[in-house]
């Protein structure tokens, strides 16, 4: 399964409200730059233009992201998920997308759009040799992930353009 798991755009500074923090307009253009790299990415690599599924964080700025990304990808399936905001358990993250990864028709790509410190957490985690890089906004990291193993390769990472 090709797993892509991202840090949202740049947001507005942080604020009491957390979860409404908004993309700056530097924030959009990381993500929409984001969007076609990855779309380039899919269709040089696997002739792909969709993704199967997309985990969101509820988050106003990861909805943004993920808004943005539209304009590059087509995903066939959406789910806003409370269990990928920035205190997220990357184990509880890990155990989610092996459930989704044993489906009986399991997603043949599977995407999150998520926060810091989730996103480098849960790479640890899944990503042999990943050791806890830092994810910058607008960041991806693209893994080969093996259900049989629980644990995947780097297969890309996409830096945004900071």
């Amino acid at each position: 399964m090709l797993l892509i798991i991202m840090r949202h755009g740049e947001a507005a500074p942080y604020q009491a409200n957390d979860r409404e923090r908004e993309l700056t307009r530097f924030g959009v253009s990381q993500s929409e730059v984001a969007g076609k790299r990855l779309s380039e990415f899919l269709s040089k690599q696997y002739l792909l233009s969709s993704i199967d599924h997309v985990l969101v964080s509820p988050y106003r700025r990861t909805q943004q992201t993920f808004s943005a990304l539209t304009e590059h990808i087509k995903f066939q399936a959406q789910t806003n998920l409370d269990e990928i905001t920035p205190m997220g358990d990357a184990s509880e993250v890990h155990d989610l997308i092996d459930g989704f990864a044993n489906e009986l028709e399991p997603p043949k790509q599977l995407m999150l759009v998520s926060h810091m410190p989730l996103v480098s957490l849960l790479s640890d985690k899944v990503c042999l040799g990943f050791n806890g890089k830092f994810f910058d906004t607008a960041d991806m990291l693209i893994i080969d992930y093996n259900p049989d193993t629980h644990r995947g390769t780097q297969l890309a990472l996409y830096q945004s353009m900071n």
